[in-house]
């Protein structure tokens, strides 16, 4: 079985980051970074240990592919994956070493080595580089990208480009034929760990085929703000429904219901919900009672991607305090009854993201890009 590797590959690096290991990768894991690599030449054998056993138990939490580097004995006590040099042991005897389940990456640095290491079926991936001129590959000069085409052009198997890769070189070596950029000085420039993570993650969510996601759930769930920095990251346009059913006929949502009473709302609604299938791409923030209809969650399961945002009710009551502009929102113990009534339709969307009303927009969008990352079962 090949082994799926996400886009953007960590390795961790104490001097880079000035983190510890597990400290940093529960700061990469919490954006959505998927594939990590514990990399300390100097550390010392308990330090390092216990560093893995950590990084392994929150990567198997998140789902993520943990390997450590040169030490297939470490990797065998943490229950991790080895990332092996040309002068560690053979991917075959690391092999006999962590089972047929772990995986196993190997190092190469000239094209007549990545074919080496291709035709090896002891190896899991493969890793050529350094593509650019980098400080943690300076013994080696940079091979460029037209070597590590040459290499794609020949792969059996994943591989890992490394060496110099900042983000706005990712497009050229997914471009080169990379399934993976391993990096690390990038991540860590500034101290901006998680801003260059998410960065890194939305280069590689951006080249994925257009999609409209539709945001779902209950008034005041975040729809509207979290929606628009989804937009923005995925750069693709964000559309809200209500928005455009009040700029278009030149009437609040309110005075639609006093008027045409909620049928004629709905029907309305269908209608531009519909009209969405014009834009190749978008993140169309619903009303809270769209999806509470059948031919509406047809309507959004041809044309896209369902995702529930998640809220508890007393969220929705403390950010719904004292406002009078949604028409089905009376009183308390309406609200109360409503929620209850919605919340079995917006359980029928495919991805739920549970958002916590303690945390920032940005990571609330991380949760849901994350989940939409899980469902389609493209790793970032």
């Amino acid at each position: 079985m090949i082994l799926r590797l996400p886009p953007v590959y960590a390795i961790t690096d104490r001097a880079a980051s000035g983190l510890e290991p597990a400290r940093l990768a529960e700061r990469l894991l919490s954006v959505g970074v998927r594939a990590l690599q514990l990399r300390e030449k100097t550390m010392p054998d308990r330090e390092l240990l216990a560093a893995a056993d950590a990084i392994a138990a929150a990567s198997r939490s998140a789902g993520a592919l943990f390997l450590v580097n040169d030490r297939a004995d470490v990797a065998r006590l943490s229950g991790a994956g080895v990332h092996l040099g040309e002068d560690d042991l053979p991917a075959a005897d690391a092999r006999r070493l962590l089972g047929p389940e772990a995986p196993v990456g190997v190092s190469t640095h000239d094209p007549e080595g990545a074919a080496r290491a291709f035709a090896d079926p002891a190896a899991d991936y493969v890793a050529f580089g350094p593509v650019f001129e980098s400080p943690t590959k300076g013994v080696r000069p940079a091979r460029g990208l037209e070597a590590l085409a040459r290499v794609a052009g020949r792969k059996t198997r994943p591989l890992v480009a490394i060496g110099g890769i900042t983000i706005d070189r990712l497009p050229d070596v997914w471009d080169a034929g990379a399934d993976s950029a391993a990096m690390i000085g990038a991540l860590y420039a500034g101290g901006r760990i998680e801003e260059n993570a998410r960065a890194a993650l939305d280069a590689a969510r951006r080249r994925g085929r257009p999609r409209r996601l539709y945001l779902v759930g209950f008034m005041g769930c975040g729809k509207s703000t979290v929606g628009r920095r989804l937009a923005e990251r995925l750069g693709a346009p964000f559309v809200d429904l209500d928005d455009e059913i009040e700029r278009t006929s030149g009437r609040t949502v309110r005075a639609i219901f006093e008027e045409s009473g909620e049928a004629g709302f709905r029907r309305l609604e269908s209608e531009f919900l519909a009209a969405t299938e014009s834009l190749p791409a978008a993140v169309v923030a619903t009303g809270g009672g769209c999806f509470t209809l059948e031919e509406n969650r047809r309507s959004i399961g041809a044309r896209g991607l369902a995702v529930f945002l998640d809220v508890t009710l007393a969220s929705v009551q403390a950010r719904l305090k004292g406002k009078a502009d949604r028409p089905l929102f009376v009183s308390e113990e309406q609200l109360a009854g409503l929620f209850a009534a919605r919340a079995p339709f917006y359980r029928m969307a495919p991805v739920a993201v549970r958002l916590d009303s303690t945390e920032t927009v940005e990571q609330s969008a991380d949760r849901v890009l994350v989940a939409i990352d899980d469902f389609e079962k493209i790793p970032a």
